[in-house]
């Protein structure tokens, strides 16, 4: 059956100077090698060094599944010659002409797919035996989210649609582009689909009967580092709190991207 792995940790973490984007990249151990998502070009190294990390190259890598077209999930789709590039049709024609508001989606991201194997899909598509998409359209119009049948039971990998386990609490994940009532189904289309959830800027977590959230993995401490002014030095700063796997909370209490679905500063 296939197994999944965190290649490179979500957060949903953002400056009054720019957005981070750091995004999930899940990697899929199947009858084809697939990776889920691929990051932004700032983190092209560090998605380069944790593949080999696990014994992967990236000529390795047979399928590069989309969830959406936005800069932080997208953009490193040419490290991998070898893969077919999976996207919904749907997000490839909205990727040419976005709504106005949404600039986490660059006009010219379908040419920079020209060159490469695209292959675009439509309903739900099972790409191997385990492995399903399903569209999961709000966050844009043509998003898709994966589910696994593993071992260990069914996961969903949520990208966006899923941004953070308190997508649970507030119904709708952290923005919406596209269409709030699209968004909000898309979120409980994917609890009742899987098992475990994987979300597109956050840890993977289970949904428990009573509607708490029970995270499975540890938390993550990201460091931040650099200098604000030559005078007073370099500074490192660490954000987060230790934190492990089985903690269970309330959806209710949660709310990573510090404000509503259609908050602006986030993508």
């Amino acid at each position: 059956m296939p197994e999944l792995e965190i290649i490179l940790g979500g957060y949903s973490i953002n400056t009054d100077q720019t957005r981070l984007g750091l995004c999930t990249v899940t990697l899929i151990r199947g009858e084809v090698l697939s990776i889920v998502d691929v990051a932004h070009f700032g983190r092209r190294n560090m998605l380069v060094d944790q593949l080999e990390a696990n014994g992967i190259s990236t000529d390795d890598i047979g399928r590069v599944i989309l969830t959406h077209a936005h800069w932080d999930h997208s953009q490193n789709t040419d490290l991998f010659p070898n893969a077919e590039i999976v996207i919904h049709e749907d997000e490839l024609e909205y990727s040419r002409n976005p709504r106005p508001g949404d600039l986490a989606t660059a006009r010219y991201f379908a040419n920079t797919l020209l060159d490469q194997n695209v292959r675009t899909v439509t309903g739900e598509t099972e790409l191997e035996p385990g492995i399903r998409l399903i569209e999961t359209p709000g966050h844009t119009r043509g998003h898709v989210s994966v589910v696994v049948e593993t071992a260990g039971g069914t996961v969903c990998v949520g990208g966006d649609a899923m941004s953070d386990a308190g997508a649970i609490g507030r119904g709708a994940p952290a923005i919406v582009f596209w269409s709030e009532a699209d968004a909000r189904a898309s979120i409980q289309k994917i609890v009742a689909a899987a098992d475990t959830i994987y979300p597109g800027h956050d840890r993977p977590f289970r949904v428990e009967a009573d509607g708490g959230i029970t995270y499975l993995a540890d938390s993550p401490i990201l460091e931040v580092s650099g200098v604000l002014h030559y005078a007073s030095g370099a500074f490192t700063v660490n954000i987060g709190r230790a934190e492990h796997p089985g903690t269970t909370v309330m959806p209710s209490a949660i709310d990573y991207q510090g404000g509503g679905h259609n908050h602006p500063g986030h993508c």
